[in-house]
């Protein structure tokens, strides 16, 4: 089983770090668990699901979320590392929008 909520933000161009803390938050919350506000988080359904999948339905949802919940910034690309038990660690790579 992967923990997707392990992740790296690595961020490109100025302004954009002040909201480490928010973005962290978005990242490492999963939907569903806010209340008032049931779709902030990640929706992470997908995590037993084969490394390719896993990584474009990641991929997916990080770059949905953050364009609905932080629209001054935007998702440029999300690379992965492995271990060598299996376990994916995604970095999100942030740029202003």
């Amino acid at each position: 089983m992967n923990n997707l909520f392990d992740f790296q933000l690595e961020y490109t161009g100025g302004g954009v770090r002040e909201l480490d803390r928010q973005l962290a938050l978005l990242l490492s919350t999963r939907e569903g668990s806010v209340p008032l506000d049931r779709e902030f988080g990640l929706d992470l359904n997908f995590v037993d699901m084969p490394a390719a999948a896993v990584k474009a339905l990641y991929t997916a949802e990080v770059t949905k979320k953050v364009a609905k919940f932080i629209p001054s910034v935007r998702v440029l690309e999300v690379t992965w590392t492995g271990t060598t038990e299996g376990q994916l660690k995604p970095k999100v790579v942030i740029t202003g929008a």
